[in-house]
């Protein structure tokens, strides 16, 4: 990833550990997902749940989704916490600075 937007000078991780957000979206997403892939599975198969079924594709998704949704949880993260915590006047000049050069 970038360390800071080619276009207005933003650097990406704000402070150290600021991605620890984008982990906890991208844990929430797969939780979700794995309960609507596990509980659709098993609804739409009732009463003949083919549970290898059903434990292949939950699988597959909770290795593949984490890290096809990762770079998108780092974009929600950072509009999320831009919302509540705006750009501060030092991080504002600096990415003048970077775009100027």
């Amino acid at each position: 990833m970038r360390e800071h937007c080619s276009q207005c000078g933003l650097r990406f991780e704000r402070e150290p550990g600021y991605w620890v957000g984008a982990v906890i979206i991208n844990t929430a997403v797969i939780f979700v997902t794995f309960l609507l892939v596990f509980g659709g599975m098993a609804l739409v198969t009732y009463p003949n749940v083919s549970w290898g079924l059903v434990l292949g594709v939950t699988a597959v998704a909770n290795v593949v989704i984490p890290i096809v949704f990762y770079p998108i949880s780092k974009s929600v993260w950072l509009g999320m916490e831009l919302s509540w915590h705006p750009l501060e006047d030092e991080e504002i000049e600096a990415a003048s600075l970077r775009i100027d050069s």
